[in-house]
């Protein structure tokens, strides 16, 4: 660990963001649901339910309702309804509370006096950097109680710290760290500040640049930690210098001549003991070694921002934090020292013991993917059996391994923190873990522990179906879990969120095999079948247009793929331009399963030559986004190529008018390709 003077502290409070709408059209079918479910669920007829998240995501919609009593909320309780077509609810989840009993819930004393109560209880003496109250109702030890819940960081206190007050009597009755750390939490180093208080100001960004490890020194140079690849106390040397790789910041903030690393998504701040201040500079380049303390700021800062564009850009699945605006904070420089680092209410904090866990990007995006969890769940994720440890592990190897450094032979193509970790400071861990699911027995059942079975799912599907769908379908499937989630529901929320994107049959079918191998035991698929929508093509040559397979668009899903597909017209008919109904049939056993849509034929060329004339891209030439207007006829997504054919951005467009950001594309000609419309553009990116 290095010895580093300390600095000035940025002092922020967070501000609750929420950028997903809480209203829905669906939100009636949703209560519908809930009310026929009403008995299964054993709904009490006291309690109440708030639509308080909303999310609209590549598998659909998803609502979530907060269980009330008295219009208080019951903490960390509700019921999770999806809907991927139509109003018909695809997959629900819940952790509702019939237990909850009726009580008086006027407090006797006010937030402020539960803050100070809270204050009080946890003794910090550095400046506040995140508090949050709220009034809800929990159950302890059997008994409902009305209680003030207090969050509080504090920048000379290692952690985020939970006290629950009794609203009516003022007693505490619990307080704990609840951040969530990437290994077994260590005991606190004290350390005493006298941090100052700095405003922000508005952002200007521009391109920066910086020398980073990609992912860490070990994997780039395929080298174990022995010899010159020792940690040695954070000294460098030339093997070390020439692992880093420079690397464009697409964004940067340029404020008054001063460069920070801040970005639309991620912002460094000074959170937490030791102050080693923001690593401001008057150059945009960030090209420090590991000596430097720049040097983890600007390696954090990279991978965090990297990260986020990869999610929001190029999977086009929104997710951002839901507080500080939708920015991400981070310190690369905290937890007093310690050997250590945690995740909580949008935060991230990197210690220094051992190796700087800021210098390894599977430690940075395991932090990252507690953030992940948090916010697609709507503040709801859950650490139960391990389940958010694995989470954690899969978006670092999910990264690490699309790098191709190691091969499979490699003991380091399976593991997590190859830096941080599997050395003289601690074990690290695995995707190759031989454990199935459930455990038993304290030592396998630590989270830490019990997460790599997770992980090591994921990864084995992430083997066969490829990073893309599978960091979709994770994703889109942790959006439909709760804070009780397990690791068999939320295996089966990947599943469902999969089926709903419309993934190939024989993808299902993986996902499925791969999860039962892991213990999971999923319940057997049923048959379904996907809304076909309505389809507009032109006739060819001959003006006429010979009637393909639909059954790719209605993807039939069942155990074994085993459903047989008819269709009428037959395959092949040939039709003249016109108005025609499609019949596309799957059948297993007793179970059918009808779709019908219309096509429409028109003339050759006049439809694909409107919609190839409406499509416009600027600016042309593009240094960092492109706006795509068009006018497409339904769903579209596009495919970007590189000269040599290679595929180098995917992303669905959700209306007739997307930017895409294109700033991670060397420079050269690029052909953007419309899936749907079958239209081919091309840009220049310089």
């Amino acid at each position: 660990m290095k010895l580093k003077l300390l600095s000035t502290l940025f002092l922020f409070i967070s501000v609750v963001f929420s950028n997903f709408s809480q209203s829905s059209d669906k939100e009636s079918a949703a209560r519908s649901w809930i009310n026929e479910h009403a008995k299964e669920l054993n709904i009490q007829s006291f309690h109440s339910f708030k639509l308080t998240f909303v999310r609209k995501g590549l598998a659909g919609e998803t609502l979530r309702f907060q269980q009330m009593l008295n219009e208080v909320p019951v903490y960390d309780s509700e019921i999770v309804v999806n809907f991927a077509e139509g109003d018909q609810v695809a997959y629900s989840s819940n952790n509702y509370d019939a237990t909850i009993a009726k009580i008086d819930t006027n407090p006797s004393i006010t937030n402020t006096q539960a803050i100070a109560i809270s204050n009080d209880a946890l003794q910090f003496k550095g400046a506040v950097t995140y508090q949050d109250s709220k009034l809800c109702v929990v159950k302890m030890e059997q008994n409902t109680i009305l209680v003030y819940r207090v969050v509080t960081n504090a920048f000379d206190k290692t952690g985020s710290w939970e006290v629950i007050i009794d609203a009516k009597t003022a007693a505490i009755l619990s307080k704990k760290d609840i951040a969530i750390y990437h290994k077994d939490k260590k005991k606190e180093k004290a350390k005493k500040v006298n941090p100052n208080t700095k405003l922000t100001s508005p952002n200007s960004f521009v391109p920066g640049a910086a020398k980073v490890f990609i992912p860490d020194p070990l994997s780039q140079a395929r080298v174990p930690y022995a010899g010159n690849y020792l940690d040695n106390n954070d000294l460098t040397n030339a093997d070390f210098d020439a692992a880093r790789t420079q690397v464009i910041l697409p964004e940067i903030e340029l404020l008054s001549g001063v460069y920070k690393l801040k970005s639309s998504f991620v912002e460094i701040q000074d959170l937490e003991a030791p102050a080693k201040g923001l690593f401001t500079q008057s150059t945009p380049n960030f090209l420090y070694d590991r000596e430097n303390d720049a040097f983890e700021a600007a390696n954090a800062f990279y991978h965090l921002d990297n990260s986020m564009r990869y999610i929001n850009n190029t999977l086009g699945i929104r997710c951002i934090p839901l507080t500080n605006s939708g920015i991400l904070y981070f310190d690369p420089s905290g937890v007093n020292g310690d050997d250590n680092s945690y995740y909580t209410v949008g935060t991230l904090t990197f210690g220094e013991g051992g190796v700087d866990d800021a210098e390894d990007a599977d430690v940075v995006l395991h932090e990252m993917g507690h953030g992940i969890h948090d916010w697609l769940t709507g503040g709801h994720a859950s650490s139960t059996t391990g389940l958010g440890e694995g989470t954690g592990d899969y978006w670092a190897v999910s990264y690490s391994r699309s790098l191709n450094q190691w091969t499979a032979t490699d003991a380091a193509y399976n593991w997590v923190f190859s830096w941080d970790g599997h050395n003289e400071w601690w074990a690290g861990r695995v995707t190759n873990y031989t454990r199935t699911y459930p455990q038993t027995g304290a030592t396998n059942t630590q989270i830490h522990t019990y997460g790599q079975i997770w992980a090591t799912a994921l990864m084995k599907i992430f083997d066969v179906i490829g990073r893309t769908k599978m960091d979709k379908a994770f994703l889109e499937g942790l959006a439909l879990t709760n804070s009780s989630s397990n690791q068999k529901t939320a295996a089966v929320a990947v599943r469902q969120a999969a089926i709903n994107m419309n993934y190939p049959c024989a993808d299902i079918q993986t996902i499925t095999d791969k999860f039962n191998a892991s213990g999971y035991a999923l319940p057997a698929l049923s048959l379904t079948m996907g809304i076909i929508a309505n389809q507009t093509v032109n006739a060819g040559t001959t003006n006429t247009f010979l009637i393909p397979s639909y059954a790719t668009l209605g993807n039939p899903i069942s155990d074994g793929c085993a459903a047989t597909v008819t269709q009428s017209p037959a395959i092949g008919t040939s039709v003249a331009p016109g108005v025609y109904t499609i019949t596309v049939t799957a059948t297993l056993g007793a179970t059918v399963i009808v779709r019908t849509f219309t096509l429409t034929v028109i003339s050759n060329l006049s439809t694909v030559d409107f919609v190839k004339n409406s499509i416009v891209i600027y600016p042309n030439p593009a240094k960092n986004l492109i706006t795509i207007k068009g006018e497409f006829n339904g769903a579209e997504t596009v495919t970007i190529f590189n000269l040599l054919g290679q595929k180098v951005i995917e992303k669905s467009l959700m209306s007739n008018e997307e930017k895409i950001d294109v700033s991670s594309l060397s420079n050269g000609v690029y052909t953007i390709y419309f899936n749907t419309t079958k239209v081919g553009k091309k840009f220049i990116k310089e």
